[in-house]
């Protein structure tokens, strides 16, 4: 990494708060001819991808259409990066169904037109990506401009990977399920691997009542069984390891 790519790295890795540190890294994507970007982000693999961490400078008007007619889940660079850890450049024939085509056409209304999609798969299990846009045509001049400038997108997506993690731990903090304490319990004993029986002689109640906050916890937690319930909820720090 050369010592003028870590000048232009500084103010990233130096910022004191969150919107400081997003205006540094929006600032880099301008430098390099995006003057749209687009981070996005689940702390944990468990989340829904309407409750992912996302800071952007797409326009409001944008985003609003996005997240009102979910198209999170029919947008083929979401898709790609689920899946994928190589970047995709953006081009008319990926948007392939009639919505996706609709879609891109109301995107490139508000400005973005061509850009390139990083994955992101973090070391703590993030998944989510960056979009570098600008409001150029997808042409040939446009790919010799990737060319170029890729090496340093792929380097500032690391960096912000690894300079996210307090932002991230934020925002998923503002969204753990609540749990009553009666819930904290029932779930602490079946993670130290105690029956509905065992449990309901511990706590002093039936066994009727400790399936039926078991209930509730699976519910809260979007899991099937007990067990992962306990697993999610030691990994959130809801309940203690045990």
């Amino acid at each position: 990494m050369s010592l003028h790519f870590i000048e232009q790295m500084a103010p990233l890795l130096n910022a004191a708060d969150e919107a400081e540190w997003f205006s540094a890294v929006a600032e880099l994507a301008e430098t390099w001819g995006f003057d749209r970007l687009l981070i996005a982000m689940l702390p944990r693999p468990t989340m829904r991808l309407e409750d992912a961490y996302v800071r952007s400078t797409y326009a409001p008007a944008w985003r609003r259409t996005y997240d009102e007619q979910g198209l999170v889940h029919i947008d083929p660079t979401v898709a790609h990066c689920a899946t994928r850890s190589t970047p995709l450049v953006w081009s008319p024939e990926i948007f392939k169904t009639a919505p996706q085509q609709s879609m891109y056409e109301e995107a490139r209304a508000h400005g973005l037109r061509a850009g390139v999609t990083l994955p992101i798969h973090g070391p703590n299990q993030e998944a989510g990506m960056m979009c570098f846009v600008n409001d150029a045509s997808p042409t040939d001049t446009f790919w010799r401009h990737i060319d170029v400038v890729l090496p340093n997108l792929v380097l500032l997506r690391d960096l912000v990977i690894d300079t996210s993690q307090r932002h991230l731990h934020t925002h998923a903090q503002t969204l753990l399920p609540k749990l009553t304490p009666r819930e904290r319990e029932c779930l602490q004993w079946t993670a130290l691997g105690k029956s509905t029986w065992e449990i309901s002689h511990i706590l002093n109640c039936s066994e009727a009542v400790v399936n039926f906050h078991m209930k509730n916890i699976r519910t809260k937690l979007g899991v099937n069984s007990r067990r992962a319930a306990a697993v999610i909820a030691t990994q959130l720090g809801l309940i203690d390891p045990g």
